[in-house]
């Protein structure tokens, strides 16, 4: 049994020369707090953040649409999390995992 919030482990995948666009939705019935922010965050192998993406949140949904100039940069090996705020001041880690290109 474990004690606390684990992330969810996913893939993130980048393609070079295209648009990341992603949306992330609450489930069915249920909304996004108010005032809840969102930021999508790149490590180096040494851990260091490289970059961080802030999502467009709403009470429907959490998106990102960020242009490839800016996705290419991404160096591969990168690991991820997104990070949630929320306006109690709660911080989560929803989601975690590798960076990938195909």
């Amino acid at each position: 049994m474990a004690i606390g919030h684990e992330p969810i482990t996913d893939t993130l995948i980048l393609v070079d020369g295209q648009d990341f666009i992603h949306d992330i939705f609450p489930p069915s019935g249920e909304e996004i707090p108010a005032a809840t922010t969102a930021d999508l965050k790149f490590y180096d192998p040494s851990g260091d953040v490289s970059a961080t993406w802030s999502a467009s949140v709403s009470s429907a949904a959490v998106t990102w649409n960020v242009s490839s100039a800016l996705a290419d940069t991404i160096a591969i090996p990168s690991s991820f999390r997104i990070y949630v705020h929320y306006s109690d001041g709660a911080d989560f880690c929803w989601f975690q995992g590798q960076v990938t290109r195909p």
